[in-house]
């Protein structure tokens, strides 16, 4: 086998084994970010609710 390709060959199994390392921690990233942005997001919604409620009572209080 030649020089070169040996050389891929042990750079296409580096990067093989490093995407199986990828795969198996994936799935425990994606959990942690859900459990992480859950509550953000739902925080979000409730001020971004508020908001518009209030600048709609504010346009009632200026038409009235």
């Amino acid at each position: 086998m030649s020089r070169s390709r040996s050389f891929n060959r042990f750079h296409r199994y580096l990067a093989r084994q490093k995407r199986r390392g990828l795969r198996a921690v994936l799935p425990q990233l994606q959990d942690a970010r859900e459990h992480q942005e859950s509550p953000a997001n739902s925080s979000d919604g409730v001020l971004r609710r508020l908001s518009l409620r209030e600048m709609e009572l504010d346009l009632m209080e200026a038409e009235a």
